[in-house]
């Protein structure tokens, strides 16, 4: 009997003994010249990439979450404290930045029903290669009903107004198909955006347009989802069921957790990497997308889907303070979040080759020309390395500012533009509270030698004594 051995018994095995088999395939993959060339250039471009922004950006996105959620920077409230003064913020930056955004969304969003894009058929389509032979055959088909008609061959002349007439017939007839095929797009791609999250992503890239030098929205992304889908049970009668489907979804990318090339102005120019925090729940909605490495994916789950794998960056602990939240508490988060970086960028087929890669949709790679690329890395495993192959090798990424600056991925938002006024209005309530405090009540003399040793004769607070 096919299955048994000698002895007649089904031979079994544990699962743990096939989750380690998998894994040391994973492990025999990773472990191959290319894919670890390939690891080391992505861990090059994310410290170039990093180091850029630490030195230049990261500290304006602190600075303005701050001034949003009403927190003195760290070195001004040390001061204050150290004077025994006032620490009043006036909210002024958190009602332009509410102003803002409700602007906005009314201005995009409007009503219920409307939307922030449309799809409108270009003004002159394209004819497709079968209709232009169809406007030929048309068109002679028309002439020699005229030459029957009038008993003589057609001009040169005749021959072309015929053919544009013909034309112009079938032009307004591909317009109404346009029309009508661009009408069942756009309701397709509502339903598609409104299944993958659109609407609340952009919400939340609003609110970060009047926040932060730059937003950023990503999508379409495909992740398994359970749905609720009809299922035949018997012959007419159906069930509502869920089952998992790959669906493409969109979300608001942090501004903390994205950095583009130092020199890049726009998501498709140049190299962009995100910093991911994943979920061990996100990171298994990723097995069986087309792309990913299961074998990867599981062993990661495996090496820190108890433990988590974080890597800690200095401002995070500012940014969770600055949020509110603790410290300690994030670091020792149950959830064990596991971080990863994405990578997008180009490549050159040299490297492409030299890391395995020999084909590009059946094509062999050219050594010297750039090719665009994805690729997931956690910790040291590669999850995810392909080509990208949009037509126009763009990024699923789209960024916008509140005031532009030309040449510039960071732009300038409300907090930005306002800051000098709200410092001023800080600096002047702050006084005007101190100063109410200490002519509230008296201000008792006291001999000074009989202070006591240490006592600090500078500081002045209501009701000293």
């Amino acid at each position: 009997m096919a299955g048994l051995n000698l002895n007649g018994i089904l031979p079994t095995r544990s699962l743990r003994d096939i989750l380690e088999d998998e894994k040391r395939e994973a492990e025999l993959r990773q472990q191959q010249p290319g894919i670890q060339s390939l690891a080391s250039h992505v861990k090059k471009v994310w410290e170039a990439a990093r180091t850029a922004k630490q030195q230049t950006i990261e500290q304006r996105l602190l600075t303005n979450l701050r001034q949003r959620r009403g927190v003195y920077e760290p070195d001004l409230l040390a001061e204050i404290k150290k004077t025994g003064g006032s620490e009043i913020y006036m909210m002024l930056t958190s009602n332009k930045c509410r102003a803002a955004s409700a602007w906005l969304r009314d201005t995009l969003t409007g009503s219920r029903d409307e939307k922030p894009w449309m799809i409108d058929p270009t003004p002159l389509p394209d004819l497709p290669p079968n209709l232009h032979r169809a406007v030929y055959d048309a068109a002679n088909q028309k002439a020699m009903q005229v030459e029957a008609m009038i008993g003589a061959p057609l001009t040169e002349q005749m021959a072309r107004e015929l053919i544009e007439q013909v034309k112009s017939t079938m032009m307004v007839e591909i317009k109404e198909m346009a029309k009508e095929a661009a009408g069942r797009m756009e309701m397709k791609m509502e339903d598609q955006l409104e299944e993958g999250g659109f609407s609340r992503a952009f919400a939340e890239f609003i609110d970060d347009i009047v926040t932060f030098p730059a937003a950023c929205i990503k999508g379409p992304t495909l992740r398994r989802k359970p749905r609720m889908v009809w299922k035949e049970t018997t012959v007419g009668e159906y069930e509502p069921v869920v089952v998992d489907e790959i669906v493409p979804t969109w979300s608001r990318v942090d501004p903390f957790n994205l950095y583009p090339a130092p020199n890049s102005t726009h998501p498709d120019d140049g190299d962009l990497i995100e910093r991911h925090r994943l979920t061990r729940t996100s990171l298994s909605e990723l097995i069986g997308v087309e792309g990913y490495d299961e074998g990867a994916i599981k062993a990661v789950l495996d090496d820190y889907g108890r433990g988590g794998l974080r890597d800690w960056l200095a401002v995070d602990s500012s940014k969770a303070q600055a949020e509110g939240k603790s410290v300690s508490a994030v670091l020792n988060n149950p959830e064990a979040e596991i971080d990863a970086i994405q990578y997008w960028g180009a490549v050159q087929g040299k490297m492409l080759i030299e890391w395995g890669m020999t084909e590009d949709r059946g094509e062999p790679l050219d050594p010297s020309k750039e090719y665009h690329c994805e690729v997931w890395l956690i910790g040291r495993w590669v999850i995810k390395a392909i080509l990208n192959y949009d037509p126009f090798h763009r990024k699923p990424y789209f960024k916008a500012c509140f005031e532009e600056i030309p040449g510039a991925w960071w732009g300038n938002a409300p907090p930005d533009l306002m800051r000098d006024c709200a410092n001023m209005c800080n600096y002047a309530a702050r006084a005007m509270a101190n100063n109410m405090g200490i002519a509230s009540g008296p201000q008792v003399g006291v001999n000074i030698d009989r202070l006591p040793p240490g006592e600090d004769l500078t500081q002045m607070f209501p009701w000293k004594i």
